[in-house]
């Protein structure tokens, strides 16, 4: 074989460099030596293969082959078959190591098979010759790592200068000598350089098809720039040009290139096709990256480019007529002819379908377009008779298991389309939703051709927008649909709200995922990007691949368009690898979520990762992924085939059902994608838009413990994450003596109390009191902890004096090393509610017997998934009977269609007998209705006629499905006549609608929604499944009031949600009770009882509602006035002892004799703008009426409102009196049971009448309103009408609040300024003669117009300190930047509160405001006056309530102390900041801003000048230099930076112990500041911790720790601080912009606290960065270099000529 047969006379190639291969196969021992012939073959580079039969020698094969993996082993002849594929597998990839191994190839260039590669060489004079020479060698470099042949590789060449120079084109080097030789001799041309045209040039001549170009065969089009300089012509047009053609640009630039001009050539994203080099020798050492990128790139063009086939089943009805059956036949006949049919290409599949379905033939039964052109031919109608059913639905359940199955001959593993053609000629008679949306969620596209069924069953069935009314033009209409390659770029319905996020992919690349199946992750990015709304000022996205290591791809800044990102996702490289998820989760973190890639996390948009791995990681996780989403990431995790779902809960955000997906192959994550961006698009809309909660009013009293475990298995992170989650709760609840009190127990071996109920009586120093406690370690005994709990239970009664609500929150993260059940069922017995929360390590089943109740359960994977159940735990404890006891209409329109599965439709009963069973139920409570809908609607029960739980659930039980469509719309117009009286509804009560869907509605549900929300109905919406988000939205008109989950069990989630409590939090209110004679104890006991019903419903308190009571009968007698008590505790008593005078009924004499009990000594406080209410409560006719008048009018005038409350004999026309004729406030009831009752009534009534107030009512206020085209005359009279009313609702004055008003369109239109018009009357005239003037909607033009409004000279009061606030109204998406123009209003501090009306980008709005608070949306404008209430309240509560500042203490200094950690290896002539390039820039500046503190306390304009101080300390803690305390002076700074420091410096406990010495004998000051700039903790952060807190309470008010670049973990430097203020969650660095203006706000808040008793100040907003300021001087020249080393020796020179010496 050697000899005779790989010889180049029998036709061997090795010297063409064809790999040689040699397979012996054989049944037995050879007779003869076997071992040295074949070592033979090997030295001659032959691949030898050994295949045994039978009897063949082990020992003998392994002597034969190459290496064991070449030897295979059979039983028998007949086995051979078995293993060819594994041989023809192993051959192959044999062939192709061995080639790349001959031609040297990298693994990545042996990939990439072919392409059109032409690089366009700068030869301009200012390259010069021996440069040229380095882009010669460069060249010839490149070209030796490819595979160059006519049908591989192929390679051009141009250069320019002014001129183009064609040099060779693709076709003229075949090989990759002759290619090489013309590198070798092609010459420099020197000249100009206009890049621009030499660009067009290759255009024009090279990527053509007669130079050689291959683009018409899909093959990969590449050209190379390299360039040294500026162009002279513009380069943008012709490098857009070449790009639009396919051709993707590298570019490399040496030296001083013009990088902007550079990035306008290549490809994006920029910094993957542009490098960048400092000189041309640098270009050999280029080679090797360049390549690498240059082979993977095409590669992954090639898949990209390769002609995409599709798998094609056509499901014909059989039931049509013959004619229409004979027109299919001739279609299905012209597309096989028309598409490239084959077992590579198009594949075909056909069935029928009447009352059975019949396959005429599979995917895989034809494997030429021969045989399938026989097969659609020999196509037969299997005829139905005249009344047969059509079973449509049964068809496509047996489609979607039996057509797209791997057996059948699908190639959706390999990611080819899948289609399914429905041609239907009526409508079906069995169900069809439910079976199409199973085959839609594998990923098959569905076709639906109408011939005569109804087009609203085509859309059911079809993938929009694949809807056909007939088979006019089927046979092109689908052929194109078949052939389009391009993913379709339109914004979902579910995104088109969701227009601002920073997105970033983190893809596994990793080797066990294949090149196949990461081209179906490529595919499955595109199309989730595609429906998402991408730009600069929209959603960001960004792109990390990972496997041993992680790659940044795509920056958030790097695409502003979709097309070009979703043409990079294309080409997505591939490189194979481990993977280390963690270390990408990390990665992302610290270079992708930055204000440098472009993400915006400081302007509050949203930041949310998505990772998709296929496998388990082979590092941890945990960490990563909790520092991730500690940074304000919301992370989802998509998790294929192999991937750990254990390991994917860890990684995402809480609670998983709502952040991970998983499927069980790649090809299923087509049908993934609509889920997923719907999830993604939803919670962008409703985490922006939703704040937290607002804080816990209805739960007046509670006394709270918190036990948390403090073991040594929790991490410092951890702890610190449980105290940031109590914080969350104090600033949730009123904290006071009188109202909720907090305690703090923790335990490990043994517990211990924190600190008592009793030991803080304020919210701020409660918060102190929590960050300031300690982890100690040890163990975990919780049962011992909870038996620890129960006497202070006990206490708690006796130190408040009576029992309230008491609750204890348990944090855990592992199982007890003790019994926890006995302790919690006696704590449970003492009346206490417990929640379980249990975190990593937990034992669930433990934590449910701590609760007793699974839903005060609760589990995490991660301490920073605390804060996502807070609100859980919050609403559970903040939802009282008092919210039961709320009379109202509540009807739920319940989904019925047929896509629903039967145990879902079971779950959404069970959602509405639970919702009613938390309900008080009753004729004169709790009214429900039921109604279910599909196509049609049917009414289950309506409000009238079921007043018991029980009743209700038996008709629910009862319901069954109805099947159908999904008309959501229809139902809700049908639905709304049931809240009408005459149909059971009582519209003087609250009502509400729930609506809750499972798909996307068949009709609009606009309209039929605001008509409903109109009539006062309050709308809430759920949706499941495939709900669409923008349609809940239509229905419910509030982004508060929608719900969208992904399946069923999520509606047992939302079973608390939906119930506005309403409660009185400040108000002066008195009861003015008849006593007289009529009134029996009893009755009288029925008033007091009504009047506590009352008092329950309010927050009691000195700043809040007070309380005072009024008896009368014959003489009035005052029991008690409105500052007498400040606790419910003590009101409720003092109205329980209250005994009745008895006599007549003197009410006019009462009503004169209260009005003096309003007066401020007897606690009123009408000065202060707070509510005065009387409530007169009689039994009968007055015994003086024509007294009642008179006092009425002069309450009234004094700004007091009366409520008139009568019950039995009590005069209606009396009651009307004493109310102003106001009939809303009077309240007839007859008898004295139903007045316990009325309180519900009186309660929505009275907090109408109330608004919160602030002591200081004074503000400017602007108002910036739309007046474009798109709003209608009457919309536009309707919104003058609103702006008017809000404004009337302000005390306008000149001293109180004063009015602006502008209009905009596409222009700005000024219309009055601050200090035009004082007064209402002469505001509503003006705006009441406005006119419209039509437009576009440029809102970014607008708010920088407005802010004239704001100077002193049009009115403003900013510099008296008076606030400052915007309100702009608008319909609609503006046409120009507002993020910008947003942000330099708030920066002048503005507060700025925007109104949007029916279709408005809500996250722009967003932008404009900063805070979700200061935004509201109605869906008309007929909704507006719905809103009006409540945005009076909220720019009352945001602009008018400001705090006197205490005066300054005049003894007040600050000295700051800088310490520094610098523990890298040190040279010994090195500087201080040697190898800190930031610290050397910022250190001056940041010195500088903190020598001067302005404005202290707020008062005089005399800056405090603070005294600095330096010290550099060793490793044991000897000061190294030491610069005392004194002013700042920039000598001093320079000494510091200059500091030789031969040895790094250590942050460690001797550092901290050194500064605590420093500021005892040298500091004398009131305010003590240490700033450590540091690269890393160098000892245990316990141990740091610890000193930090003995440097704390040894008198230093603050420690601050900036991460210097390079700083291992900088988020974990926070966990020593101490002291800081606002802005205390962000991490310092020193590369932050205006890092020394954040640095002195810290020492602002530190100094405010601690010299003016002012516990935390609010900063303005950063000022607007200024412009660009002028190039610095030119520096010195620089210190002389090191000597060079000596040369090399020159050559021998030539012999002189002798000359004979003169004598």
């Amino acid at each position: 074989m050697l000899n005779e047969h790989f010889v180049g006379k029998a036709g061997s190639r090795a010297v063409q460099k064809v790999p040689q291969i040699a397979v012996v196969i054989t049944d037995g021992k050879s007779q003869d030596d076997v071992e040295s012939h074949a070592k033979n073959l090997r030295r001659r580079g032959i691949v030898l293969y050994a295949i045994g039969i039978k009897d063949a020698d082990a020992s003998q094969l392994r002597e034969i082959a190459n290496d064991d993996q070449h030897v295979y082993s059979v039983s028998d002849f007949a086995a051979l078959q078995g293993i060819s594929q594994n041989i023809i597998q192993t051959l192959c990839t044999t062939v192709e190591e061995a080639k790349r191994q001959l031609l040297q190839l990298s693994q990545e260039c042996a990939r990439a098979t072919v392409a059109d590669i032409v690089f366009l060489v700068d030869s301009s004079s200012s390259i010069g010759v021996d440069n040229f020479e380095e882009i010669r060698q460069f060249l010839r470099s490149f070209i030796l790592g490819l595979d160059i042949g006519p049908d591989k590789i192929r390679i051009g060449l141009a250069q320019y200068s002014d001129e183009t120079y064609q040099e060779f084109l693709l076709k003229d080097h075949m090989d990759k000598d002759s290619l090489l030789a013309e590198v070798d001799q092609f010459p420099y041309r020197t000249g100009g350089r206009e890049t621009g045209k030499a660009i067009d040039f290759l255009q024009s001549v090279y990527f053509t098809k007669e130079a050689g170009s291959r683009a018409s065969q899909r093959v990969p089009q590449f050209a190379v720039v390299i360039t040294d300089g500026d162009s002279t012509d513009d380069v943008v047009e012709p490098a857009k040009r070449l790009r639009d053609q396919g051709v993707i640009i590298f570019g490399i630039g040496v030296g001083e290139v013009n990088q902007q001009e550079l990035e306008s050539i290549v490809n994006l994203p920029a910094h993957h096709f542009l490098y960048t080099i400092d000189s041309y020798q640098a270009l050999q050492r280029l080679t090797d990256s360049l390549l690498q990128t240059v082979c993977i790139s095409v590669e992954s063009r090639s898949q990209a480019l390769a002609e995409k086939f599709a798998d094609i089943f056509f499901l014909v009805d059989s039931g049509i007529s013959q004619a229409d059956f004979q027109q299919i036949r001739s279609i299905l006949v012209r597309l096989v002819n028309q598409l490239n049919i084959g077992a590579s290409g198009y594949r075909l599949g056909l069935a029928q379908y009447g009352t059975v379905t019949k396959v005429e033939f599979l995917l895989n039964t034809f494997q030429t377009k021969e045989d399938t052109l026989a097969g659609v031919r020999s196509f037969r109608q299997s005829r139905l008779q005249p009344n047969q059913p059509r079973y449509l639905g049964s068809a496509l359940e047996y489609a979607s298991s039996n057509f797209f199955t791997n057996e059948s001959g699908s190639r959706a593993s390999q990611g080819f389309r899948q289609f399914l053609v429905v041609l239907s000629g009526k409508d079906s008679d069995d169900q069809v939703f439910k079976q199409t949306r199973l085959i839609k969620s594998l990923g098959v596209t569905i076709v639906g051709v109408s011939l005569g069924a109804s087009m609203d069953e085509i859309r059911v069935i079809a993938t929009a927008p694949h809807v056909y009314e007939s088979t006019i033009n089927a046979v092109p209409t689908l052929k194109n649909v078949f052939e389009a390659e391009e993913v379709e770029i339109t914004l979902t319905r579910d995104c088109k709200a969701a227009k601002l996020a920073d997105l970033v992919f983190i893809v596994d690349e990793s080797g066990s995922i294949g090149s196949e199946n990461f081209d179906l992750v490529r595919s499955f990015l595109q199309s989730v990007v595609s429906g998402l709304d991408i730009g600069d000022k929209r959603v960001r996205v960004g792109i990390v691949t990972y496997s041993d290591r992680a790659t940044a791809l795509v920056y958030l800044n790097s695409f502003n368009q979709t097309d070009s990102l979703l043409n990079f996702i294309k080409i997505l490289p591939y490189r194979g690898g481990g993977t280390n998820t963690g270390a990408a989760l990390d990665f992302t973190r610290e270079n992708i979520f930055t204000e440098d890639a472009g993400s915006r996390k400081d302007k509050g948009v949203q930041q949310v990762a998505v990772v998709i791995t296929d496998g388990e990681s082979q590092d941890n996780v945990t960490e990563a992924a909790a520092a991730l989403r500690r940074a304000g990431v919301t992370v989802y995790a998509v998790g294929v085939q192999n991937a750990n779902e254990a390991e994917l809960n860890q990684i995402a955000s809480h609670p998983p059902n709502k952040h991970v997906f998983i499927v069980d192959t790649f090809d299923k994550l087509k049908g993934l994608k609509k889920n997923l961006q719907k999830t993604l698009c939803y919670n962008i809309i409703h985490q922006n838009v939703c704040f937290s909660f607002p804080g816990c009013v209805q739960t007046d009293e509670a006394d709270m413990f918190f036990l948390i475990d403090h073991s040594g298995s929790i991490h410092p992170t951890d702890f610190y994450d449980m105290k940031k989650f109590i914080i969350e709760f104090i600033n949730t609840f009123r904290i006071g003596p009188q109202h909720v009190r907090m305690g703090v127990a923790k335990y490990a071996d043994s517990p211990n109390l924190e600190f008592d109920l009793t030991d803080y009586t304020d919210a701020t120093t409660l918060e102190k009191a929590v960050e300031e406690i300690i982890q100690v370690g040890g163990g975990t005994q919780t049962g011992r902890a909870l038996e620890f709990m129960s006497p202070h239970f006990e206490r708690a009664v006796a130190t408040r004096g009576h029992k309230v609500p008491e609750f204890l929150v348990v944090i855990t993260d592992g199982k007890s090393q003790d019994k926890v059940k006995v302790p919690a069922e006696r704590l449970r017995k003492q009346g206490v509610i417990v929640y379980a929360i249990g975190v990593k390590d937990a034992d669930v089943a433990e934590l449910e017997e701590i609760s007793g109740n699974p839903k005060r359960t609760f589990f995490v994977n991660n301490f920073d998934a605390l804060k996502p159940i807070k609100d859980d735990i919050i609403t559970d404890i903040c939802s009282p009977d008092v919210c039961k006891d709320i009379p109202g209409d509540l009807v739920f329109l319940i989904d019925s269609s047929g896509s629903i599965y039967p145990e879902d439709y079971t779950k959404m009963k069970e959602f509405m007998k639970s919702v009613i069973r938390k309900s008080i139920i009753g004729k004169n409570e709790v009214h429900v209705g039921v109604m279910q809908f599909s196509t049609v609607q049917r009414l289950e029960f309506p409000l009238n006629v079921h007043y018991t739980k029980e009743e209700m659930s038996t008709a629910i039980d009862n319901m069954e499905q109805m099947g159908g469509g999904t008309y959501t719309g229809k139902a809700i117009r049908e639905v709304s006549q049931y809240f009408d009286a005459a149909r059971g509804g009582r519209p003087s009560l609250r009502q509400r609608l729930v609506v809750i869907t499972d798909g996307e509605a068949q009709d609009a549900v606009n309209r039929p929604a605001a008509a409903l929300r109109a009539k006062g109905v309050v709308v809430y919406a759920i949706g499941v499944v495939d709900a669409n988000t923008t349609q809940l939205l239509e229905i419910s008109g509030s982004p508060d009031r929608m719900y969208a989950e992904r399946d069923f069990d999520a509606l047992r989630d939302l079973e608390s949600s939906g119930d506005e409590i309403i409660q009185t939090e400040r108000a002066d209110i008195i009861f003015l009770v008849d006593g007289s004679t009529s009134i029996t104890l009893k009755k009288f006991q029925s008033m007091l009882k009504f009047m506590q019903s009352m008092v329950n419903q309010t927050t009691v308190g000195k700043d809040l509602t007070r309380f005072g009571v009024i008896l009368y009968s014959n003489e009035p007698k005052s029991i008690f006035t409105l500052n007498q008590f400040s606790s419910k505790q003590e009101v409720s008593k003092a109205i329980m002892a209250l005994k009745s005078p008895y006599g007549d009924t003197y009410t006019g004499k009462a009503l004169k004799y209260a009005l003096q009990f309003f007066d401020a000594k007897y606690g009123g406080r009408a000065e202060l703008q707070v509510p005065q209410i009387l409530m007169v409560i009689t039994d009968g006719d007055a015994t003086d009426p024509y007294s009642l008048n008179e006092p009425s009018v002069a309450l009234r005038n004094k700004g007091v409102t009366v409520f008139s409350i009568g019950v039995e004999g009590a005069n209606k026309t009396q009651l009307e009196v004493m109310a102003g004729h106001d009939k809303s406030r009077v309240f007839y009831v007859d008898n004295f049971d139903a007045l316990e009752k009325l309180y519900k009534n009186i309660t929505q009534v009275l907090c109408n009448s109330t608004k919160p107030v602030c002591e200081k009512q004074s503000a400017d206020l602007v108002f910036l309103v739309d007046q474009s085209g798109s709003i209608s005359q009457a919309d536009y009279a309707v919104m003058k009408n609103f702006t008017i009313d809000l404004i009337n609702s302000f005390k306008v004055s000149e001293d109180f609040i004063r009015a602006g008003f502008a209009q905009f369109s596409d222009i700005f239109q000024h219309e009055f300024y601050l200090n035009q018009f004082y007064t209402e009357k002469e505001i509503s005239d003006h705006i009441l003669k406005m006119s419209q003037r039509g437009g576009g909607t440029n809102i970014g033009l607008a708010l920088t117009s407005i802010k004239e409004y704001f100077e002193a000279s049009r009115g403003s009061r900013k510099s008296e300190g008076i606030s400052q606030n915007l309100v702009l109204i608008t319909d609609g998406e503006s046409q120009d930047d507002v993020e910008d123009p947003a942000i330099e209003l708030r920066a002048l501090g503005i507060e700025v509160f925007a109104i949007g009306i029916g279709d408005v980008h809500i996250l722009e709005l967003l932008q404009i405001t900063g805070t979700p608070e200061s935004l509201f949306t109605v869906q008309n404008f007929g909704s507006l006056e719905n809103i009006k209430q409540k945005v009076v309240d909220t720019i009352l509560i945001f602009c008018l309530c400001l705090p006197l500042l205490p005066a300054i203490s005049t003894s007040c200094s600050i000295d700051i102390a800088i310490g520094f950690d610098i523990s890298r290896r040190r040279n010994p002539n090195e500087v201080l900041v040697s190898g800190h390039n930031k610290l050397r820039t910022f250190l001056p500046e940041i010195a500088n801003y903190v020598s001067s503190v302005q404005g202290l306390c707020c008062l005089g304009p005399e800056p405090i000048k603070p005294n600095v101080a330096y010290r550099i300390v060793s490793r044991d803690g000897n000061t190294v230099e030491d610069f005392s305390f004194s002013e700042y002076s920039n000598n001093v700074v320079t000494k510091v930076m200059d500091f030789n420091l031969a040895e790094p410096t250590y942050f460690n406990t001797a550092l901290l112990r050194s500064f605590g010495e420093k500021f005892k004998l040298q500091s004398n000051a009131g305010v003590k500041v240490l700033v450590i700039f540091s690269d890393g903790f160098d000892e245990d952060v316990m141990m740091l911790e610890n000193e930090s807190e003995s440097l704390r309470q040894s008198g230093v008010s603050a420690l601050l720790v900036v991460a210097l670049e390079g700083a291992r973990y900088p988020t974990q430097l926070q966990m020593v601080e101490f002291g800081r203020g606002f802005g205390y969650k962000l991490p310092l660095s020193i590369g932050m912009p205006s890092i020394g203006s954040t640095i002195l706000k810290q020492i602002d808040a530190v100094s405010n606290r601690e010299c003016c008793d002012v516990m935390c100040k609010c900063s303005g907003h950063e000022g607007i960065r200024g412009s660009r300021g002028p190039p610095g001087s030119k520096g010195g020249r620089g210190l002389p270099g090191p000597s060079g080393p000596q040369g090399v020796q020159g050559c021998s020179g030539v012999r002189g000529q002798k000359v004979e010496q003169c004598r």
